[in-house]
């Protein structure tokens, strides 16, 4: 099979377009196809701040109901689910509907409007999508593949429901169940030593910093190479040595996305291939082309930078 993997979508329904046509597909009977019978596969977040969020996931669920694509859940459409269902059991929603979560999800809330039906329809959607897909000789998942995690959920997700909610956005009690759900969605963070801090986008300080589990393994590890987020004070120091840092090594590759990261799209790892490069912040909307030829994936770039008329 040949395979076309796309980077976070954010609403962006015109660069998502361009960038199919780009790549041969066709539009027929309102649906988009490729004559060489590539199949797209989606690593997730398809909704919040671009401007085309409706068109954005009719577009992807008809490809998906054709047989033409696969899509898995990003962070932001398990925030939607969370947001929108009821807690029974503590009043409310399994998400918190507070200023910050409420600015988040305010471009999806607003297309919707006055069509709620249409966005129950696709949040139902949502509640099937898996959170990663294991295609043979390539992988899928929206912010990290841990080994561990994705065995979890083999034996114990089969889609949404009020146990996977509860065991997820209980930030009180953070089980195993939680810890999978969050790192596979989210990445995973390491703890600043005592002391050292950052701020993120919104201009809160954090003490936790996303960890770039997708580079390659180097002797010493310093800070800088194994985080997102960091201080530059500890910029060039080593990991100290009781921290065993996670990386992945197995030879299958894995898509991803999530990690906003800047520039020129590129594949700095051929192992892990980050594919989100902001398209919601003037940045990229980033596909990789993977052929398999004796056994082997061969990948290709393609983007395309966000209009800049938005």
């Amino acid at each position: 099979m040949k395979y076309d993997v796309f980077g976070d979508i954010h609403g962006y329904a015109q660069e998502l377009e361009i960038l199919l046509q780009q790549l041969g597909y066709e539009r027929k009977g309102g649906v988009y196809t490729h004559p060489a019978g590539r199949q797209a596969v989606f690593v997730g977040d398809y909704i919040d701040r671009g401007p085309m969020i409706r068109e954005t996931l009719h577009l992807i669920k008809d490809m998906c109901d054709a047989g033409n694509a696969l899509a898995i859940m990003g962070n932001h459409e398990f925030n939607a689910i969370s947001f929108h269902t009821p807690h029974i059991e503590k009043g409310g929603f399994f998400r918190d509907h507070s200023l910050t979560e409420i600015e988040q999800h305010i471009d999806t809330l607003k297309q919707f409007k006055h069509v709620e039906k249409e966005w129950q329809y696709f949040l139902d959607w949502f509640k099937t999508l898996p959170l990663f897909l294991d295609l043979g000789y390539i992988r899928v998942v929206h912010a990290c593949w841990d080994a561990k995690h994705i065995q979890w959920l083999k034996e114990n997700y089969t889609g949404i429901n009020t146990e996977i909610l509860r065991l997820a956005n209980d930030k009180s009690n953070r089980g195993e169940g939680f810890t999978v759900i969050n790192e596979t969605l989210k990445g995973k963070e390491y703890t600043l030593p005592e002391g050292h801090f950052f701020l993120d986008k919104g201009g809160v300080l954090r003490n936790e910093s996303r960890i770039k589990w997708w580079t390659p393994k180097a002797a010493p590890i310093a800070f800088n190479h194994y985080l997102m987020d960091c201080p530059p004070e500890l910029a060039n120091e080593s990991l100290p040595d009781d921290v065993e840092p996670f990386s992945y090594t197995d030879h299958v590759p894995v898509f991803f996305g999530h990690y906003w990261l800047k520039g020129k799209p590129s594949i700095e790892n051929n192992a892990a291939i980050c594919l989100d490069y902001s398209v919601a912040k003037h940045g990229y909307l980033v596909c990789c082309s993977v052929d398999v030829i004796d056994h082997k994936p061969v990948m290709k770039l393609s983007y395309q930078k966000a209009l800049q008329s938005r």
